[in-house]
């Protein structure tokens, strides 16, 4: 396989079997995208399972051509981080991206939302366009 092509389970999806941080874990992406990358190592399939999105005419061994972190690395673990997926919901209109993509994107974030709301026992969290 070359470096330009992506394994197939690793497109666009980002793992929602990865674990909660704390509800109110502290996520900046700036920082995020840095430790991503430096956990990564530019393994795409390592980069994948924490973006929600990944340009398919990019490099997927670079994480600029990744989009919306959901997670943070965690004592060197990828975990999932509410703020994170708040913060995508909030930049996915804004997001230079094919229609189609922006729509998967859209319902993987919900699904997210689901999700935390178990996690954290809170059945009000639901995505802005699920309210």
């Amino acid at each position: 396989m070359s470096k330009r092509e992506v394994p197939p389970e690793s497109d666009n999806a980002a793992d929602l079997d990865l674990p909660w941080a704390p509800r109110d874990h502290d996520w900046t992406g700036h920082r995020a995208e840095h430790d991503a990358r430096e956990w990564a190592g530019g393994d795409p399939k390592k980069l994948a399972s924490i973006y929600l999105y990944r340009d398919p005419h990019g490099d997927p061994t670079l994480e600029k051509d990744y989009k919306f972190p959901v997670a943070d690395i965690i004592d060197g673990k990828p975990t999932r981080v509410f703020r994170a997926v708040a913060n995508a919901a909030a930049r996915l209109d804004q997001a230079d991206m094919p229609e189609k993509d922006r729509d998967k994107v859209r319902k993987r974030i919900s699904e997210l939302y689901r999700d935390a709301a178990e996690a954290f026992d809170d059945p009000g969290l639901r995505a802005p366009w699920d309210r």
